[in-house]
Parts: C-alpha cells; structure tokens; sequence
C-alpha cells in the first residue's frame, strides 16, 4: 500500500508487527509494550465504533488515555480533535462547538473541563479510564469490554483529525487533516531517516500542536519507543541519561532557550543520532549549539505549516556547508555575507565604505535554509501579482496540503490556482538559493514605516548581528504615528540599547531601527515552545503607551 493510502493508526500497526513486545511508550512511571497499547487502545475504541462517533475529542494530556484515545478514534473511524485540558472555558467549548464533537476521551488532567463541554455532548459520550473525582451526574462509559473491534470501512480520504489553530477574527481556526495528507508526510519522512526498534523518541509537545503528530507516528511507524516528557523535563534534557532519546524533535525557541540557560553543555545528549528542528526559523548558534550537545546526531531542519501536514521541505544541516546561510530584506539588496565567527571571518558589507574593524563586524548567527520539498510536494514561489519568482511567497501543492478549513469563510484568499494546480498560500516569504529555499519571513511582518516597506526579518537579522548570542523577536504594534517597529532581545550578555541601535544602524537606515528595545535574560516561551508573541506584544503595547504619555 502506498503511503499516502495508509490510515495514520495503521503506523502503529507496522510497529506492533515490527516489535510486539517492544516498548511502544513510556509516561510516567508506565511503559506499555506495543500489544499493551493495542490492549489498550481497542478498549477504547469498541464504545467509539459501537455508537458510530464520528468527532472524538481527547480532552488529555501526556497520558496513556490521551495516546492509546487517540488512536481509539482513528481506528474507530472518527476524526480525532486534541484538546488542550488547560484552556479557557469559553475556548474550549468554541473547538468543540466547531467540530461538532459528538464524543470525548477524558483523563484526570481533562476532567475539569468537561462540565464546559456536557452540554455539548450526547448522554453517555464520555469515555475514561482513569477519572474517580467526578462533578456529580456527569454521565461515563468505561472502556468496553475484550473481544473483537468491529472495525467500520474507512478510507484514506477520510478525516484523520483536526488541528485548531489561532484565527485572525480571534476565532479558533480548524484544520482539517485526511489520513492521505499525514501518511504521505510519516512515509516521507520515514524514508528520510534511518529509525529502528531500539530508536526512543522524545515526546515534548501537546497534541494539540501538529508537531506532536511526527513525534508519535515516526516512532510508531518504526518499531521505536515514544518516552513523553513533562516541561521541566525538556528543559534539562542533560538529566534525561537513563531515557536514553536518540531521536528528538524540538523547536529551535525551545533548543535556543537550553542553549541560554547553558543547559547544552558539550556532549550533554551522546545518544542523540537524530535531531528533527520544526516550527520556526533555526539559527545556525543554536544548531551549533545542539551539535556541540549531541555530536553524533544529524541534525534535519523541517518546515511546514499545520495546513500542509506537520513539514513539507526540509534540509540535512551540515556547518562546513551552511555557514553563509542569511537572511535579508526582499527589496534591499545589500549582499551582505554572513561568515562563521569561529572560523573568525570578517562579515563583508557591500554598502560598507571601510568602518571600524573591530568585533562589532564579526558575523552572528544567521539562519539556517529550510530546503527543498518533500517527495509528493511541490513548491511555488510567487510575486506579489501571483506570477512566479525566485523571491516572494510560497505556496504548496501535493499529497501533503489539505484541501481547505473546516470554515469555508477561511479559505478565501488563500488559495491559488496556476499551473493546472490548487497552491495553499503560506504567507511565508522565501528565496530559491543554492541550499534550496531561505526563509525570509511572513508576508503579514510586511508593513509600511514613514512610506518605506519593511520586512521584520530583516530588522532582527540586524540586530542579532548587533547583539551576539540573543534570540530576536521582531513586531509591528499600533503607535500614536501609526505602526511602531519594536523588538526584544532574549539571552546573551546584558545589553545596553544604545548600543545594540548603534551597531544596528550600520546596516539598517534610520526609519528600519526599533523605537523599542528591550532585553530579557531567558527566551519567552508558550506552551508550545515557540516564542510568545502575543505576550511580547502586549509589553510592547504598554512600554509604548508609557513613552507615549511621558
């Protein structure tokens, strides 16, 4: 069977023929062999299946119930909708509300939110293993009893879940994902490395964040073991020895943040062989860093938004190779070459008339490409009239892409037709280049100042330049003159902002320098290990407000 026509739990399967009684997954104190997770999940799914639930939300967190029903619902023909247990009441019910659940699999973590969502839900449509402290009447089936699983006829086109990610009216946005979409991305990506019964896989994020689809169906897909990690725990990986990971996936705000805390000490992860980056911009300090850690692993840097199945290109970092991988505004054409630090190279600026040739002039960490497509993806790289060209924004075609939101209201704007083709408009900016694609941005970081177009990426590139060992987070907020460039240095030695202005005004003119600048001494992180924007955004708000009212 092609991998695109494979149903996402029939990766699991493969693992439970490969090693039935392997380890399949270790949380907690638990480890489940494969055919204890089988076990598992098909008492889970013969409720599911005997009542004919078609949306099964998994209200669970890091728990055998959360993996074992997720699986359930898969393979009792329903879509699965991840639920975060730590939401706000009112967001909750609106994932729930939009699609359409018609079931849940509850954990103890999970059984605070379920008078929000009761209302919702037919009679006796909770399912749980483990919830003694209930409100009272709240209505629960337990998982059915042994014997067979009464499998529906399912399709590779069918629903396999659906992702909810932030809206731009403020409103959770659903994504929709078929099982062809996803197991094209698990085969692609399965065949992209070398993994194995003896492989363990860290298990970092929630669910609720596509990531986390790679991290179980890669390990499941190959026999391997999934060993989920509680957040303090992905913060000290160096105090992981005995889980022995040798597969990680992290975000580079995550990996960037152990490597400011110092907690990337040289040799710090010897049994790491392969290390998956995904879900933002990775700086080549931060994939030195994780290298100096974890020496023998190869370290593959994925991109991809939720819309297009977790990662659809992807690049085999090498540093002897990458080290002039960098970033530049679109339209500023100022060739500036970023060269390794270590190798003490001079940073060489075309616009520069001679300057000082001191340390400021040193490079800093640069960013690291994101590739060339996976197999069954295609790319297409458009101008601002939708004509190709070698800079502009991307837009996917392929196995991998869904088909459209769960909102048809959604999907205005955001598809393309060319070529004899339907294109998903990322709103990513790249450039094709000898690595393969340079990710240069969002479209939406695009924003006129004093009449001059401005691309953020280009700012923070500058003043990451202008202050060495910092992650940079660049934003456009609301002033008293219109949009205000701000932006906030995270890590590295304690800056001074004039300092940091001063240097960055050497390749950036007046009106790209940020009115605000400010330092803190950790990355700022959500829950799913990405920078917090929305948070930073509101400091900046009210830093701005400040100065505007002094």
């Amino acid at each position: 069977m092609p991998a695109d026509a494979t149903l996402l739990d029939q990766w699991f399967d493969r693992g439970l023929a490969i090693a039935p009684d392997g380890p399949a997954l270790s949380v907690g104190r638990r480890t489940l062999t494969y055919r204890a997770l089988d076990e598992e999940t098909s008492a889970l799914a013969r409720p599911l299946a005997a009542a004919g639930r078609r949306r099964v939300g998994i209200l669970a967190a890091k728990s055998v119930t959360a993996y074992a029903g997720f699986l359930a619902a898969l393979r009792a023909g329903a879509c699965a909708v991840p639920l975060a247990p730590d939401a706000p009441t009112e967001r909750l019910r609106a994932v729930a509300e939009a699609a359409r659940l018609d079931a849940l699999v509850v954990d103890a973590t999970g059984a605070a939110g379920l008078p929000a969502l009761l209302p919702l839900l037919d009679p006796e449509a909770v399912i749980a293993t483990d919830l003694t402290d209930l409100p009272p009447g709240v209505p629960i089936r337990r998982p059915g009893p042994p014997g067979p699983l009464s499998t529906p006829l399912r399709c590779s086109d069918d629903l396999a879940y659906l992702m909810f990610t932030s809206g731009s009216t403020g409103v959770p946005k659903g994504v929709p994902i078929r099982h062809r979409n996803i197991s094209a991305y698990v085969g692609a990506a399965l065949a992209r490395h070398t993994l194995g019964p003896g492989d363990r896989f860290s298990q970092i994020y929630e669910l609720t964040f596509d990531l986390s689809m790679s991290e179980l169906f890669l390990a499941w897909g190959s026999g391997g073991c999934l060993c989920a990690l509680n957040r303090l725990q992905a913060l000290a990986p160096a105090r992981l020895a005995g889980q022995r990971i040798t597969v990680w996936h992290a975000t580079p705000s995550l990996a960037a943040s152990l490597r400011i805390a110092g907690r990337l000490l040289p040799g710090c992860l010897p049994d790491a062989r392969t290390t998956i980056f995904c879900g933002e911009p990775l700086s080549t300090g931060t994939a030195r860093a994780w290298r100096r850690a974890a020496p023998g692993s190869l370290i593959d840097n994925l991109y991809g938004p939720t819309e297009a199945s977790v990662a659809c290109t992807g690049h085999i970092w090498e540093d002897h190779v990458d080290h002039v991988d960098h970033v530049d505004h679109v339209d500023h054409v100022d060739h500036v070459d970023h060269v390794d630090r270590e190798n003490n190279a001079k940073r060489v600026d075309a616009g520069d008339t001679g300057g000082e040739n001191d340390q400021d002039n040193l490079c800093a960490d640069t960013v690291v490409s994101i590739g060339e497509p996976l197999p069954g993806v295609r790319i297409l790289v458009v101008d601002e009239a939708g004509a190709p060209a070698d800079t502009g924004e991307l837009c996917l075609s392929g196995e991998q892409v869904f088909t459209g939101y769960l909102d048809p209201a959604e999907d205005e704007g955001r598809f393309l037709d060319h070529g004899g083709h339907r294109w998903y408009r990322t709103g990513d900016l790249v450039r094709r280049g000898p690595r393969g694609l340079a990710h240069l941005g969002r479209t939406d970081t695009q924003l006129k100042i004093q009449g001059y177009r401005v691309e953020t990426a280009e700012v923070g590139n500058a003043l990451r330049a202008a202050a060495p060992g910092a992650e940079v987070a660049v934003l456009a907020v609301a002033g008293d003159s219109g949009p205000q460039l701000v932006a906030c240095l995270m890590g590295g030695p304690p800056v001074a902002q004039a300092d940091v202005l001063r240097r960055a005004a050497r390749s950036l003119p007046a009106y790209m320098l940020p009115r605000l600048l400010w330092w803190v001494p950790q990355p700022i992180l959500n829950a799913n290990g990405k920078v917090d924007r929305p948070y930073l955004r509101r400091v900046a708000e009210r830093r701005l407000a400040s100065m505007q009212s002094s």
